[in-house]
């Protein structure tokens, strides 16, 4: 079988799909990513074959744009605001309309039998549906359906497009069950034949880990991680901010910047304080206390994969803030406002993080959940049996 993989080109989109991609071809099968930008870069580094998709339009640009109209609060705090959801599906269906064209003849010239994708981004369903192929649907964390805002400026923007298309045949879960969708919306396409739990994969990248990470500690790691948007770090404030924070805990600080400008760090860094591009997280959170960040869905589902509690800093108007309820709710750490952090409050709640019993519990018993789910293997075993079924049918 052949499986089309497929994201905008955000790194934190395409990662959560690897370790199925990886399975698929350890099974046999051939396996192709159609993206570009930063997504491709990862899915090369993850052994994986890509080709091009969007590139030459700069598909990346609108994507870009939205995370600094979130940052200037043109979203407002609520991720399922009418206003937060049609700037959403109107800059994430850009994204896919400089993307769609490729990747279609690209799924017609080489036979895909399905096509995966993450659930923003809409162009995965309407390639699976121009090349007759089975459309695969990958949650990355809280399930969603296709996300029907950016699906409708999509369809609306061309002639050549029908209507509606149908919502995919296939969806893998990886959220825990006992974890609370607080960004739960409408299924307005009709809803998968087949859903499919899966362990989430943590899968983070690879990169030289440094000797210090595995050593014993003499005191309370922390890790930082406002992943690798600009936006979200805010060019170094909201580390800034953090680091204040902190100031008196007995802790050795480590900063993920991936990559990300942040020329509003202290100058120096204090001593306990270490700045690194690039870890992988959950090899880095197996080495340390807890985390704070900026819950993103791969960095607060690592998290729990590694069992710490969570110190969750989302960015207004975005599934950030809905993944940092889910957190909350289930006792596994607190959610802080990005926009007015405290610093008495934020050391409050590292120092929570750091002691509480209860937190720690909570997070472990997600640990345990993620453990118990269906392996990948599993599921890719399953998923071959669904696409065949489906490509036998059309013989």
């Amino acid at each position: 079988m052949k499986y089309l993989f497929t994201s905008m080109p955000v790194v934190s989109h395409f990662l959560p799909m690897v370790p199925l991609a990886q399975q698929l071809l350890l099974d046999g099968h051939d396996v192709l990513v159609a993206t570009s930008g930063p997504a491709a870069d990862a899915a090369r580094r993850a052994g994986l074959t890509t080709v091009d998709a969007g590139g030459r339009l700069d598909a990346r640009a609108p994507y870009d744009r939205l995370l600094e109209l979130i940052d200037s609060g043109a979203a407002g705090h609520a991720p399922a605001s009418e206003e937060a959801l049609r700037l959403h599906g109107e800059y994430f269906g850009e994204v896919g309309l400089r993307m769609l064209d490729d990747v279609v003849d690209v799924g017609r010239a080489w036979g895909a039998n399905a096509v995966v994708y993450p659930g923003i981004h809409a162009c995965g369903l309407i390639a699976a549906r121009q090349i007759g192929a089975v459309g695969v649907l990958h949650g990355y964390g809280t399930p969603l359906p296709t996300f029907d805002p950016a699906l409708a400026h999509m369809l609306a923007s061309r002639d050549d497009l029908p209507d509606r298309v149908q919502e995919a045949e296939v969806e893998i879960d990886v959220l825990p069950p006992s974890l609370t969708n607080f960004a739960e919306l409408p299924w307005t396409n009709g809803r998968p034949a087949h859903r499919l739990a899966m362990r989430y994969g943590s899968f983070n990248g690879a990169a030289d880990v440094p000797r210090w990470l595995l050593g014993p500690r003499d005191v309370p790691r922390i890790v930082l991680t406002c992943g690798s948007a600009h936006a979200q770090a805010r060019r170094g404030e909201t580390y800034r901010r953090i680091v204040e924070a902190l100031e008196g805990v007995r802790c050795e600080a480590v900063i993920l910047s991936g990559g990300a400008v942040l020329d509003r760090l202290p100058d120096p860094l204090p001593d306990w304080v270490r700045l690194e591009r690039w870890l992988p997280l959950k090899f880095t959170l197996d080495h340390s206390d807890a985390i704070v960040h900026h819950a993103g869905s791969g960095t607060v589902l690592t998290s729990f994969a590694a069992g710490l509690p969570q110190v969750a800093i989302p960015m207004p108007g975005t599934v950030s803030v809905s993944n940092a309820q889910s957190v909350a709710a289930c006792g596994a750490g607190t959610m802080l406002d990005l926009d007015a952090l405290d610093t008495d409050e934020l050391n409050k709640a590292v120092i929570t993080a750091l002691t509480s019993a209860e937190q720690r519990e909570a997070a472990v018993a997600i640990r345990r959940e993620i453990e118990d789910a269906p392996s990948v293997r599993a599921v890719a075993t399953r998923l071959e049996a669904i696409v065949a079924a489906y490509a036998g049918g059309k013989r």
